[in-house]
């Protein structure tokens, strides 16, 4: 089963298509960001309908009042994805909201919550007001995840402590996944491709790690360290 899902942080949609069609039978997915979203919006999404994606991540991290939330769902029911990412911390009542409008939209899609974000540290949640450490943070989140049956994205790091929090079946999607000789840009919680996978998560998000060099070779030297 591919692991893989293809983060296509880009705003030039021809790009990012020519990419999708050259790897996407060899990826589990593709994730669409706030950057190529905001650029193309939902006629940029139907473009990787047209070519055969309909399982996207749509990663665009929604947060805000329970109603705003349903209703900016219910506005997405015209594309096909498989995959919408809201915000642990927008609260119980808003990620309710959100999983009904997902049941009530043409591709139903599943809700995933962002835990804490990976490029997050401890001293980060300090400065913000909240003095748990990130795992106490992502443990909570993820006991309301499984109080909501949805899905989590979490650190590789965390994913072991997360998968004996949501049982087996609720997905766990790993970004900050770095090889080890990799350059950890902006990420702080970062975690390799198989370490991730061991740790209890599904599927793996990678962006530049992929994308920079030859993407087809990248994808197979991946794919031959989560068989290792």
């Amino acid at each position: 089963m591919k692991k893989i899902i293809l983060a296509l942080d880009t705003s030039n949609l021809e790009d990012a298509i020519n990419i999708a069609k050259k790897v996407k039978n060899k990826v589990f997915t593709i994730k669409i960001g706030l950057e190529l979203f905001n650029a193309h919006g939902k006629n940029g999404v139907k473009k990787f309908n047209e070519i055969g994606i309909t399982n996207l991540m749509l990663d665009l991290k929604l947060k805000d009042i329970g109603q705003t939330v349903y209703k900016a769902i219910k506005a997405l029911d015209d594309i096909d994805f498989g995959y919408l990412t809201v915000h642990g911390q927008g609260g119980k009542e808003m990620i309710k909201r959100a999983t009904k409008a997902a049941s009530e939209i043409k591709s139903k899609p599943s809700i995933m919550m962002i835990t804490i974000l990976t490029n997050l540290s401890d001293s980060d949640l300090k400065d913000t007001g909240n003095d748990n450490t990130v795992v106490e943070q992502v443990k909570k989140l993820s006991k309301l995840a499984k109080d909501l049956n949805v899905g989590v994205v979490c650190s590789g790091q965390e994913a072991k402590m997360v998968r004996k929090i949501l049982g087996p079946n609720l997905p766990i999607f790993t970004p900050g996944v770095r090889m080890n000789n990799d350059d950890n840009n902006d990420q702080k919680r970062v975690c390799t491709p198989s370490e991730s996978i061991r740790n209890g998560a599904n599927k793996i998000i990678m962006g530049r790690g992929l994308t920079v060099g030859n993407i087809e070779e990248n994808l197979n030297k991946i794919s031959s360290s989560l068989k290792a």
